[in-house]
């Protein structure tokens, strides 16, 4: 079916070995790092706490605070973007 080829291939025409850069090293070494600072910071907030809301109050995992918090920041933000967008858009 396939057979090797005639001739030798020129050195310009063959798969070059993959090496592993520093930059590889660098990538996996900041992935290791985020991975274990998540680990710690769920870790060290896993205490419950004592929140008081408007109408009521509640204890939680102080992380599920942190989550939350985190996540409903990140959508007022995306929110805020879409409405200035949309109004820069129809002010032309």
């Amino acid at each position: 079916m396939t057979e090797p080829p005639d001739r030798p291939l020129p050195p310009d025409e063959t798969a070059a070995p993959r090496r592993f850069t520093a930059r590889h090293f660098i990538t996996a070494a900041l992935v290791v790092f985020a991975v274990v600072y998540l680990v710690l910071l769920i870790v060290e907030n896993r205490r419950i706490v004592h929140v008081d809301y408007v109408f009521g109050s509640g204890d939680h995992r102080l992380i599920w605070l942190i989550v939350v918090s985190g996540f409903l920041g990140w959508l007022l933000g995306l929110a805020t973007s879409y409405q200035f967008r949309r109004r820069r858009r129809r002010g032309r």
